[in-house]
Order: structure tokens, then sequence, then C-alpha cells
């Protein structure tokens, strides 16, 4: 301890010298830091000094008192009815689960068991459904999968739960698309094919028809198979409000509505095989 004591007295000068460059090198940093934002505040001030000169100029591009009031007005009109059709906006809830402990597992047990219900189903109806809806049963898929695959298997429960109701007499194939983004929805698309009677059909469009089914119908085409029954091919919208999207209160500035589209596109074929008596 002594000899420590000893070398800062001999090298006291040193120690100071040292202090004060770290002082100053901390000060020079500082007064450069501030010289930068000073330089990027005035900017700013330049920019917004310059914008308001063009307006001695051209008079007719300032926003007046009464510009302002209109657009204001504009917005909140804007406003309440985005939140009035919003308040209207009601589907079916729709809960897609998530996996978090054992992803992989917890997927393919959803599938068997999502599987066996409809089959289930089908067979107390007396109605035909697909023997696979061509999710993979071997194997496990990639974790970035499972949510996609998770959406399109819970959509696909959905509408093969409202085709069996109907009573259809077979359902030959439903094959779920990519879901996209609108505004504060979701859209998947489907292609349904399914035979039935007319009866059979017009029930099945009825039900779509409900007002608080999450389907929309975009399109359809119906061939007569013979001996009464028709084929039916149905390109349709799962519609699911997106919980992840913060919603606009009356309270907050309206804006125009962002479309953020994905590309539909064909996953894998659900239904793309055979059809088989359950």
């Amino acid at each position: 301890m002594k000899k420590i004591l000893g070398f800062f007295k001999k090298n006291l000068i040193f120690v100071f010298l040292f202090a004060v460059i770290g002082i100053l090198g901390y000060g020079f940093s500082l007064i450069n830091k501030t010289q930068k934002q000073l330089k990027k505040t005035e900017e700013e001030i330049k920019a917004k000094y310059e914008e308001i000169r063009k307006y001695e100029t051209q008079k007719e591009l300032a926003p007046s008192p009464e510009l302002i009031n209109k657009l204001q007005k504009e917005q909140e009109s804007v406003q309440n009815q985005f939140v009035s059709m919003l308040n209207r906006f009601t589907t079916t809830s729709l809960t897609v689960p998530e996996f978090k402990v054992f992803p992989n597992v917890e997927f393919k047990e959803f599938l068997f068991e999502t599987n066996d219900i409809l089959k289930k189903k089908a067979q107390k109806k007396n109605v035909i459904i697909p023997s696979s809806f061509g999710f993979q049963e071997t194997g496990f898929p990639s974790p970035d999968q499972i949510p996609l695959f998770s959406l399109q298997i819970t959509v696909l429960k959905h509408i093969l739960d409202l085709l069996i109701d109907s009573g259809v007499s077979v359902v030959n194939t439903v094959v779920p698309g990519l879901p996209s983004s609108v505004s504060f929805y979701k859209i998947l698309p489907l292609d349904v094919s399914i035979t039935g009677t007319s009866i059979e059909i017009m029930r099945f469009l009825r039900y779509l028809n409900n007002a608080s089914s999450l389907f929309t119908l975009e399109s359809f085409a119906i061939t007569r198979k013979g001996s009464g029954m028709f084929q039916g091919n149905f390109k349709i919208n799962a519609v699911m409000i997106d919980k992840n999207v913060a919603l606009p209160t009356p309270a907050t500035v309206a804006k125009g509505p962002g479309v953020s589209t994905g590309t539909p596109a064909q996953a894998q074929p659900a239904g793309a095989s055979s059809v088989s008596k359950q």
C-alpha cells in the first residue's frame, strides 16, 4: 500500500494530466454531439421556414382556418362511418389454436383430432367427404408453417361443418389458399367442389348467406350430372377480423385505408385425393 501511495506521489503530475485529458475528451465529444443536434434543428427550422415562405407567393395553397375546419369535419364524419361499419362487421368467432410447449406434437394432435371429428360427423349425417385434406400426416412440418396450417385447418373445419350441416351428398374437394391482409381483416380464399341435389346446393348457399357466417361467396358454377344431381364449384372467401391490428377509435386521427394485399395462392391441396365414403 505504501509503495502504491509513493508511486502516486511521485507521478502526481501525470495522474492529474491524464484526468484533465479525459475530461477534455469527454467535453469535446459532448460539444460535437450538441453541435450535430443544433445543425439538425437548424435544418428543420430552415425547411419549415421555406415552406411558409412559399405561401407568401402561393396564397391559394395556404391552409386557411376555413379549410382546416372543413377537413376536420370530414375527418370526423369518415371516422364515425368507419367505426359504425366496424361495429356491424360481426362474424362467427374464429379461434386459431397456438402451440407453444411442443408445437409439432400439439399441431399433429390438432390435425388428427379435427379429421376424426369431421369424419364422425359426416358419417352420422350420411355425407361423403374426402378421405384426406392434403395436410402431411407423417413427419412434422417446419415451425414457421404451423401458424398457416393451423389457420387453414380451422377455416376448413368451419366450412366443412357448414357443408355437412347443409346435407350435401358429396364434398369433392376443399382447397385453401394463402391468407391476405386488407385493412383490419384477413381473407383466406377457398375452392370448394360439391355434388348434390338442387335442394342441397340451394340449402348450402342459404347457409353461406347467414349474416353471422364468416364466408363470402365470390363466384360459382353449377353443372348437371344426371339423375337429378348437380356439381357446384365455388370460390369462397373466409373473412376474419385481424386481432393483431390496432383498431382506431373515434378519438384517433382518421387516415385513408392503407391496403396491403398479399397474393392469393394455392397452399397444399386439401381434399385433392379421391372421395371415399366415411
